[in-house]
């Protein structure tokens, strides 16, 4: 786990939290996010909260799936949902006329993925990024790949890469979806987790 230096939630990273099997096992999105009464944490995908869960820590959440950050204001006894076309939470209660509906967790459909992205085009992730052992902190356009990748300026190894669905990466991390859109040969983009963004950056030749 990262150390935390822009911890952004006002409760403890050490804190004991539950997250749905499914999204654990990369099978669905981190997209609903539940504080009960007692101030608990629990994540899940789109489906029912009823089904298994892994404990692990508030921190390694963050450290997983940074778009859980920006939750800073989320209060005891809410839920939030991120909504893809929005690309940001929804935090459910927050509708005070009536005619919104709430919100609902859901995978991302074609509606809010971008038409000038094939969502199978494939894109080389870190192995260590993946299983969640590193953070995602770099996106970088080289030689006409997409590369997902943890701390380190060393080049990866070619066995320590490995090729997923562009479409899978935005599931596992919805934050990356408008960045990976905009994302150029030669560039990098780093992900600053005290400002909660992207920054671009020119890559420099080996």
């Amino acid at each position: 786990m990262s150390e935390n230096l822009y911890w952004k939630l006002a409760t403890s990273p050490t804190t004991e939290v539950q997250v749905a099997e499914d999204v654990v096992a990369l099978r669905a999105p981190l997209v609903r996010v539940a504080r009960n009464e007692d101030g608990g944490w629990a994540f899940f995908g789109p489906g029912d909260t009823d089904g298994p869960t892994r404990a692990t820590t508030l921190g390694g959440v963050v450290d997983a799936w940074p778009h859980v950050a920006g939750l800073s204001d989320l209060r005891t006894g809410t839920t939030a949902v991120w909504h893809w076309s929005q690309h940001g939470w929804a935090v459910g209660g927050g509708c005070t006329c009536g005619q919104c509906g709430e919100p609902q967790a859901a995978d991302i459909d074609r509606q809010a993925w971008p038409d000038d992205v094939p969502p199978n085009r494939p894109v080389l992730v870190e192995k260590s990024v993946l299983s969640g052992q590193s953070p995602l902190t770099d996106l970088r356009g080289e030689n006409g790949n997409t590369i997902v990748l943890g701390p380190g300026e060393q080049q990866r190894q070619a066995d320590e890469m490995v090729a997923i669905a562009i479409v899978d990466v935005v599931r596992r991390w919805p934050h990356t979806l408008h960045a990976l859109r905009a994302l150029q040969d030669g560039r990098g983009m780093e992900w600053n987790a005290e400002a909660l963004n992207w920054q671009e950056y020119e890559l420099v030749p080996a």
